[in-house]
C-alpha cells in the first residue's frame, strides 16, 4: 500500500470509528457499539468451538471491550487490531494490559498459519479492499483456522449494482454486500462457509433503541445507510453472523 493509500485507509477507517464511537454510542447498552452486542459475540464464538487458549484476533477492535470478554470470559489468547488510535488508548486507558495492537487489515503483524481464529465484527462492512484483507487473514490463520463475522449486507440482490457505482456509498459502509457476494469473495479468498445466520432483527432492534435514547436516527443513519445515491434504504439491509473455515490445504 502506498503512503498515499495507506492515509486514505486511516481517514476512511477514522471517520466511521468517530460515528461509531462516539459519545453518544459510548451510552449504549454494554459498551458494544454494533447489534446485538456480546451476545451475538458469545454466539458467534460458540460456534466456532475455539479450543481454551487459542490465539483469536479481534479486526476492528475499538476500545477492545470484546477483546476483554475473549480473555477473560472465553478463556482466549485475544489481541485486539485497530488503526484508530484514539480507540486503542481509551481500552489501553480501561485496562492497560490489554493486548491492543494499531495495525491495518491489510497489513496483519502475525506470522503465516500462526492463528487460530479472526473475528470481524461490523468491521469488514468499513474496509475499502475486502479481497486484500481476507486474503491477508486467510494468510495468518492456521489451516482450519475461523473466520467468524457479524455484519450489515444488503438484502435485495437488485441494489447491489447501485452501490458499486462511484459516490454512491458513504465512508462508513464502503464493503457492503450481498449474500451470495459474501460467499463468493470468501471462497475465492480460499475460505469455506460452514455457518449463516441471518439476525436482521437485531440490526432493527437496534436502531430502535437508539431513536428511543436519543430522539433521532440521522446520526445512525449515517453508518448504516449506503446513501441516497445509491438508492439504498434501511430496509434493504440486513445483519448476519457467518462463520468460514480456511480450507485445509492452504
Amino acid at each position: 500500500m502506498s503512503s498515499c493509500d495507506s492515509s486514505e485507509a486511516v481517514r476512511l477507517y477514522s471517520n466511521s470509528s468517530e460515528i461509531f464511537n462516539g459519545g453518544i454510542f459510548a451510552k449504549m447498552p454494554d459498551g458494544v457499539l454494533r447489534p446485538g452486542g456480546l451476545a451475538l459475540t458469545e454466539r458467534l464464538v460458540d460456534a466456532c468451538a475455539f479450543s481454551l487458549g487459542a490465539q483469536v484476533v479481534d479486526l476492528g477492535c475499538g476500545t477492545g471491550i470484546t477483546v476483554e470478554y475473549l480473555r477473560s470470559m472465553r478463556g482466549l489468547d485475544a489481541v485486539g487490531v485497530d488503526l484508530a488510535d484514539a480507540l486503542l488508548a481509551q481500552g489501553r486507558s480501561r485496562f492497560s494490559e490489554l493486548p491492543l495492537i494499531r495495525a491495518d487489515g491489510e497489513k496483519l503483524p502475525f506470522g503465516d498459519r500462526s492463528l487460530d481464529g479472526v473475528l470481524a465484527e461490523c468491521s469488514l462492512s468499513v474496509t475499502r479492499d475486502i479481497g486484500k484483507v481476507l486474503n491477508e487473514i486467510q494468510r495468518v490463520l492456521l489451516p482450519g483456522g475461523k473466520l467468524a463475522l457479524t455484519d450489515i449486507y444488503i438484502q435485495d440482490s437488485d441494489c447491489a449494482s447501485r452501490v458499486s457505482q462511484p459516490g454512491a456509498c458513504c465512508d462508513c459502509i464502503t464493503g457492503v454486500m450481498t449474500r451470495g457476494q459474501f460467499i463468493k469473495v470468501l471462497k475465492d479468498a480460499g475460505f469455506s462457509v460452514i455457518l449463516w445466520e441471518d439476525h436482521s432483527a437485531l440490526l432493527k432492534e437496534f436502531v430502535a433503541s437508539f431513536i428511543m435514547r436519543y430522539g433521532s436516527p440521522d446520526e445512525l443513519w449515517q453508518c448504516i445507510s449506503v446513501g441516497k445515491k445509491a438508492g439504498i434504504k434501511a430496509a434493504n439491509l440486513g445483519y448476519c453472523l457467518l462463520v468460514a473455515e480456511k480450507c485445509r490445504r492452504g
